[in-house]
């Protein structure tokens, strides 16, 4: 937030004193595009989400695609968890007008440093063939988050200092087999999100932080589509509306005031299609296009609630962002499965808008995992993924909605991310046997 010269009618101190705070949820280089989390099974972890809109031997794509739910035989519980490691090292660059780094007027005083932090991600699915039509479920998981925090005393302090991102979904399913080849879906989204961000109110060491928090739940739904032509053959394409949120909270600023503030910003909407083709016995083919919405994350005003004006602006200005994946497995027999695949991910960050909350940049993916069916009802899961950018900088001057002047940024960021899933599936029993032949062809 700039403030100049006076806030809330209160002459407070320079132009420097407080800058935008300008992000929601910031990740480092983990995760999903912008500040969403992928992470959500442990089976498709292990081939970076080839196939994730379709059934294969889980039922956790039904966070991507609703109709996933009715491959569920009885009833069905796969849970998994996730650790997120990541590095995302920020090193400050000299930049010509640069108040800070080599070279500039107050020396390179520090470095924002590695931001990165490790999280668990939980995700859990339940779902219940009722009959060979009927199908209901749930998922319950965190489809964005953020726990980002740059050294206190940095070149880049007022553009943000810790970050913190806290989301949950709730979404109740129930689907609808037409026949042996459709399938349809359809959910609602209850989810509760909460944010809290600090920066520096000025650039010089050991300033004080303001800080913006508050929280909201907002409502949306999902469907779906899965088509099964044939025993080998499994095309899936699943919608997960946008969510439009009205946060209420607070703005503090050290020594100055603390007032309530609202801002209404609106999380996307993605589109995920996927195919499984079997192509021998013991090897089957995946991929998955992803398309996220992310362009509707533009500029969200900050609103005074004591005077209804705004108090500042969170700039973004994203892109829509793309993943796409190709993978696949091998069944060496009734009990191991094994897996592998590569993904690439379209950031909705650009150049001309990243940030130092959110250095986020096109990313390849590399994945490995396995499965264990200890029996015929429960198996072990576990996938690996190694993430990497390329060439990742950040430079904060005019043209960047985050900028404030006369405070420019620059700097380059190493950033990878090693992650690591585990999970387990459970199958309680198998649906009430129809008159018919079932017109499903799997679990």
């Amino acid at each position: 937030m700039r403030v100049c010269g006076g806030f809330l009618g209160m002459v407070i101190v320079p132009c420097l004193s407080v800058v935008s705070l300008v992000s929601l949820a910031m990740p480092d280089e983990a995760k999903a595009g912008a500040f969403a989390i992928r992470e959500q099974s442990a089976y498709g972890q292990g081939m970076s989400f080839a196939g994730e809109a379709v059934c294969g031997d889980s039922i956790a794509g039904t966070f991507w695609n609703s109709a996933v739910v009715t491959c569920a035989q009885g009833l069905v519980v796969e849970g998994s968890l996730s650790g997120i490691f990541p590095k995302s090292d920020i090193t400050t660059n000299s930049f010509p007008g640069s108040l800070f780094g080599p070279g500039s007027p107050f020396g390179n005083f520090g470095d924002p440093g590695d931001i990165g932090e490790a999280a668990l991600v939980p995700a859990t699915t339940i779902a219940y063939g009722i009959n060979d039509r009927w199908s209901v479920g749930v998922t319950v998981n965190a489809p964005f988050g953020l726990s980002t925090d740059a050294n206190y005393n940095s070149a880049s302090q007022i553009y943000g200092r810790k970050s913190e991102v806290f989301s949950m979904n709730f979404n109740p399913v129930i689907g609808y087999r037409i026949n042996e080849v459709f399938a349809l879906a359809a959910g609602v989204q209850i989810q509760y999100f909460d944010v809290k961000l600090t920066q520096a109110i000025s650039p010089f060491p050991t300033a004080p932080s303001a800080e913006l928090n508050g929280d909201d739940v907002g409502l949306g739904f999902t469907a779906g589509i899965l088509i099964t032509p044939g025993p080998d053959t499994e095309i899936g394409i699943g919608f997960r509306s946008g969510i439009e949120h009205s946060i209420d909270g607070s703005l503090t600023i050290p020594a100055v005031a603390q007032i309530p503030v609202s801002v209404e910003p609106s999380l996307p909407a993605m589109v995920s299609a996927s195919f499984r083709q079997r192509i021998t016995q013991e090897f089957t083919l995946l991929g998955t296009a992803e398309w996220t919405n992310w362009s509707e994350f533009g500029t969200f005003p900050v609103i005074n609630d004591l005077t209804g004006t705004p108090a500042t602006a969170l700039p973004f200005e994203y892109d829509d962002g793309w993943f796409f994946s190709l993978g696949g497995e091998y069944a060496f027999n009734d009990q191991w499965t094994v897996r592998g695949g590569v993904g690439w991910e379209v950031s909705p960050v650009s150049d001309q808008v990243r940030s130092v909350r959110l250095p986020d940049d096109d990313r390849l993916w590399l994945s490995a995992g396995a499965s264990y069916a200890f029996n015929d009802r429960l198996t072990f899961n576990f996938g690996y993924s190694f993430l990497t950018t390329f060439g990742t900088g950040i430079d904060i001057a005019p043209g960047n909605p985050a900028y404030v002047a006369p405070v420019t940024f620059s700097g380059d960021v190493d950033a990878q991310v090693h992650i690591l899933s585990a999970g387990l599936k459970y199958q309680f029993g198998a649906a009430p046997a129809p008159d018919s032949e079932p017109m499903v062809y799997k679990q």
